[in-house]
């Protein structure tokens, strides 16, 4: 590999937003290095992705220092990278380690959380030295730059959903369950605390406005007991279905079947189930001021609550469920964003210029 483009990928076989990014970033290079006749491969910390077979890719079987030791090889090469491409702050500390006369230009691309707290010297170097530091939202580069190196102004490229694949067989015992015109909220039930606290104790006052609300909770994850406890303290057990860990097939139904989706995450780098939601023509409810309320457009696309407070919540909820006409309008323009804004060669086209201005 000489002369072309090097990304560098913490794991495209992986589940998560940053794998989604990594896939993401992985076809538009390589779209783009097939169109200027470069060279193009991928340097893989984590598991490979049998839908990016085509692609030039040396995995690493999570061993970091024989990432490092190939990152570093490449730019001590006769002939180096033109481009690095780092998908996550951690990789590019390597960089940091390599005397500026022997580094390729690179670009490093921030998330969220990972940059919202004090950073290490190490990583804000590795900021400091790309020639750009991209983002997924603008909500992350207001939320990183009180710890980034004072040069760095990270760029916002908002994310998008992949091609669609074979999702395979729905689990129609669940979906039977679940029955209709429920609530849903979707993610991985872990300890980042994205919200479901706070659906949970809407939920509540949104059954005294709407008797029959019901909230689905797609995804599995360690807090899941907690807060199964949690809806048994509130009174509304019985109407909360804790999904577990699902197929594709299977969310694609829920997505199909929910009457709206609501996540009032303030941890969201992005929020790419807000962009499902609105490809199956659903309206959302995300919390104002947040990186969801960039993709969802109040009042076009679904609604902004102010806080996540249990009124506020219910009072937007019971506003959806009950002005079906309404709700239906919101998602349909939902989806005519998303088949505008949030397709894979969407952002593509909002990758490109950024790779013609340091490429040219």
């Amino acid at each position: 590999m000489s002369g072309g483009i090097v990304q560098v990928a913490i794991g495209l076989g992986d589940v998560g937003g940053t794998a989604h990014l990594g896939r993401l970033v992985a076809r538009t290079l390589a779209a783009y290095a097939a169109e200027k006749a470069l060279p193009f491969e991928v340097l893989d910390l984590g598991r490979a992705d049998p839908r990016l077979a085509g692609i030039a890719r040396t995995g690493f079987h999570g061993d970091r220092l024989a990432l490092a030791r190939a990152v570093a090889a490449r730019q001590l090469a006769r002939r180096r990278p033109r481009l690095l491409f780092f998908d996550h702050l951690g990789p590019s500390r390597i960089q940091t380690l390599l005397p500026s006369l022997f580094r390729a230009p690179y670009v490093v691309f921030i998330h969220g959380i990972e940059v919202w707290k004090p950073l290490d010297s190490q990583r804000r170097r590795a900021l400091a030295g790309a020639v750009r530091v991209l983002t997924n939202s603008e909500t992350t580069a207001r939320q990183a730059a009180p710890y980034l190196p004072e040069r760095v102004k990270p760029l916002p490229v908002h994310l998008a959903l992949e091609p669609a694949a074979d999702a395979g067989e729905a689990d129609s015992a669940l979906l039977a369950h679940a029955g209709a015109g429920f609530v849903l909220t979707v993610g991985r039930l872990g300890s980042d605390r994205k919200g479901y606290d706070e659906l949970l104790a809407a939920l509540p006052a949104l059954r005294a406005l709407a008797p029959d609300a019901r909230l689905v909770v797609a995804g599995g994850g360690s807090d899941q007991p907690r807060l199964a406890a949690l809806a048994r303290d509130l009174g509304v057990a019985g109407a909360v279905l804790f999904t577990g860990q699902i197929s594709d097939a299977t969310l694609a139904a829920l997505y199909e079947r929910a009457a709206v989706f609501a996540l009032p995450s303030r941890v969201e780098g992005f929020g790419l189930v807000f962009v499902e939601a609105m490809r199956a023509g659903k309206p959302c409810v995300a919390l104002a001021g947040t990186a969801p309320a960039e993709i969802v457009v109040h009042g076009e696309t679904g609604l902004h609550a102010s806080d996540a407070e249990p009124a506020t919540l219910a009072s937007a909820l019971a506003r959806l469920l009950a002005n079906p006409d309404e709700a239906a309008r919101l998602g349909e323009a939902g989806r005519a964003r998303y088949l505008a804004e949030f397709t894979a060669e969407a952002f593509a086209a909002r990758l490109w210029p950024h790779l013609d201005a340091l490429l040219a």
